[in-house]
């Protein structure tokens, strides 16, 4: 079994968005976000709202590093 030691070792998502992170366009998914954890390295911030009349949420992605979020936005948009 292959374990990302970036995502073992150390506290990649932040708990507050830094005004220096880059904002993707794409909704983030369970499926998606999995892939941040296993496939890039960096800090990384999922702000998630919710809509009131559907009541369903949903979720930005917002990476330290630009290609980070350049090589999401490619992968799943």
């Amino acid at each position: 079994m292959n374990i990302n030691l970036h995502t073992w070792f150390s506290e990649r998502e932040l708990d507050f968005c830094p005004k220096h992170f880059i904002k993707t366009s794409t909704p983030v998914t369970q499926e998606s976000k999995l892939w941040v954890l296993e496939k890039l390295s960096g800090r990384f911030y999922v702000s998630t709202f919710t809509h009131s009349l559907f009541l369903d949420s949903e979720g930005i992605i917002y990476f330290e590093d630009p290609q980070e979020a350049v090589f999401y936005e490619i992968a799943w948009s």
